[in-house]
């Protein structure tokens, strides 16, 4: 349990691609393709029936360049909120993450986790969408967050909203 903290923890620290000087996003996105990538092991729990959700998975990411151990420290500070049972608390360490790296999909994606935990859909659902958008070049993350979108769609009543979310899903399942 505690390796997965780790391992979460490292996942979002290596998602946080800011660079130390204000550049053009061109110029952001080159040194992002110019970095090096790691692969990092990520946990996730699905309570839902009907979406099938790897345990443990391995996504790529780009390395961090700036507030690593930061990022760090707040991933598994929200990791223990959550274990503990204390949603408020991780939504509150998520969002100070948000702050310092506010173009992180991974930091977006766990805070979508836990608003879905808190029964909380349209916003699980929003904070997945945006995720999404800035996993760019991550088809892993982009995957699950669309079956986190199906997931809360489906568990608000959104059938036919979730269904074409899963197929989304599935385009990145390769």
């Amino acid at each position: 349990m505690k390796n997965s903290i780790v391992l979460l923890s490292c996942l979002l620290l290596v998602a946080c691609g800011i660079s130390p000087t204000k550049k053009s996003s061109t110029d952001v996105h080159k040194a992002a393709k110019k970095s090096d990538t790691t692969k990092v092991e990520v946990q996730t729990v699905k309570k839902s029936p009907g979406l099938e959700v790897i345990e443990q998975e391995k996504i790529p990411l780009i390395k961090a360049q700036k507030n690593l151990a930061v990022i760090n420290k707040l991933l598994t500070d929200a990791e223990k909120s959550i274990q503990q049972g204390k949603l408020f608390e991780a939504v509150s360490i998520l969002e100070r993450a948000l702050r310092i790296s506010p173009r992180n999909p991974v930091v977006f994606y766990r805070l979508a986790t836990v608003r879905l935990e808190q029964g909380r859909f349209k916003l699980a659902e929003n904070l997945a969408k945006k995720s999404e958008l800035l996993a760019e070049g991550n088809a892993l993350l982009k995957q699950k967050n669309w079956l986190l979108i199906a997931d809360a769609r489906q568990q608000a009543g959104d059938r036919k909203g979730a269904d074409f979310a899963k197929q989304k899903a599935r385009k990145y399942s390769n």
